[in-house]
């Protein structure tokens, strides 16, 4: 049974990161997996890219390019929100033709927006008997556009009045025909799918597109031994911080709403006000930050930058007394023994244990976010708490956990 992996990327994103990871994870627990992208940046050999040669590069970039300027014009030229959805109207012009497609006996995609995967060449697949499992790490395999359906509910009666076209004035927009489009693909009842979830995979069973579908819910998996606890005096050292408490929060764009980053400048705020007295917080950001949000902050911050390598992570998680963001930071930061405080949405109530190894604040909710923090940072039993956040990582998210879970999908589908 041979198993492919295939991702646009496998380290830009965190999805390209997550379908890494479950790669390396299965290749340590004994499965024959390759993996293939489009747009390789690791090094390792057993890692294919479909850009052998400039020109592979030159034409997969044209189908990229081909996607994002049928959105734009669909949006009437207009830019804001380009990369909040995809069209899959284009793929990779050599994908089909690959060696590791053509020998693979079940492959699995991950993230395949953005000129990698179109609906036809999935459609093509399945007539050459190809075995296919989707692991959703966004909502787009049962929406007609979007990768984040946020407040609206039409994915839950296939699409159409859609807000990004025509002010969601129009029944039959793009989004409704992509959707027809990808519910009318033969054979589709064949396709298997992997949420990273319990909430993503109800969210998805609810929906108009997957409601009949074979949907299975297993967790990223996470390196415990490259995420683990350090020393956090030689992590504060590392980053250039005091011995204050630290609060670490890491998105690759604050400004995504997503993030959440604006609730947690509110809850900071709150938490300043209480203690005006007793400055003894600092935080730790990474990713990408625009000025005149962190100029917000009301404590003394550090700037840490994007940061690619995992071992430099590891001991950024290190440093702090809590960290507060979404999934992929969120599990890492328990891997290394970190209390976690978040809102209670999406999958996160998998990961944090309300009271336990962290908080669950009440969605949207900045005094709560605000109680929580404090909570963490002043708790009695933190160093309880640092032991059962790693725990909770080593029982349920480490890479032997997850590899069988999903060689037991494989197995099942090879019979």
């Amino acid at each position: 049974m041979k198993v492919l992996l295939v991702s646009t990327s496998d380290r830009k994103g965190g999805a390209a990161i997550a379908c890494y990871r479950i790669f390396q994870a299965l290749k340590k627990n004994g499965v024959e997996v390759d993996m293939l992208v489009r747009d390789k940046i690791s090094f390792d050999k057993d890692i294919y890219s479909l850009n052998t040669n400039v020109y592979q590069k030159i034409r997969n970039f044209i189908t990229f390019c081909m996607e994002r300027i049928c959105i734009l014009f669909y949006r009437k030229l207009k830019r804001k929100q380009l990369f909040e959805m995809s069209f899959d109207n284009f793929g990779a012009f050599n994908l089909l033709t690959h060696k590791k497609i053509q020998e693979a006996d079940i492959i699995n995609f991950h993230w395949t927006s953005q000129g990698l995967l179109s609906i036809n060449q999935i459609e093509k697949l399945l007539e050459q008997n190809k075995r296919l499992i989707f692991t959703m790490h966004d909502m787009h395999y049962f929406t007609g556009v979007c990768h984040y359906v946020q407040d609206c509910k039409n994915y839950l009666w296939g699409c159409g009045n859609c807000h990004f076209f025509s002010n969601g004035k129009k029944t039959n927009d793009i989004s409704k025909q992509l959707f027809l489009k990808k519910q009318n693909i033969k054979s589709r009842e064949s396709i298997r799918y992997i949420t990273c979830s319990n909430w993503l995979k109800d969210t998805a069973k609810k929906s108009q597109m997957l409601k009949n579908a074979k949907i299975y819910s297993i967790p990223n998996p996470i390196n415990t031994d490259t995420f683990r606890p350090l020393d956090k005096q030689k992590a504060k050292q590392k980053f250039s911080l005091t011995n204050k408490k630290t609060i670490l929060f890491g998105a690759a764009k604050f400004s995504d709403k997503r993030k959440g980053f604006e609730y947690l400048i509110e809850a900071l705020k709150i938490i300043h006000k209480k203690n005006k007295e007793n400055n003894n917080i600092q935080l730790l950001i990474f990713g990408q930050g625009e000025s005149q949000l962190l100029e917000k902050l009301p404590f003394d911050f550090k700037l840490a930058g994007y940061i690619s390598g995992e071992d430099k992570l590891a001991w950024l998680y290190s440093a702090p007394s809590l960290e507060d963001n979404l999934p992929n930071t969120v599990m890492e930061a328990l891997s290394c023994a970190v209390p976690c405080v978040a809102f209670d949405t999406g999958g996160l109530s998998q990961m944090i244990d309300h009271n336990q190894n962290g908080y669950l604040a009440q969605l949207k909710n900045s005094e709560d976010l605000a109680a929580g923090i404090l909570q963490v940072l002043n708790s009695d039993n933190y160093i309880t708490m640092c032991h059962n956040a790693r725990s909770k990582v080593e029982n349920n998210f480490s890479e032997p956990v997850i590899a069988m879970k999903y060689n037991e999908i494989f197995r099942t589908m090879s019979i």
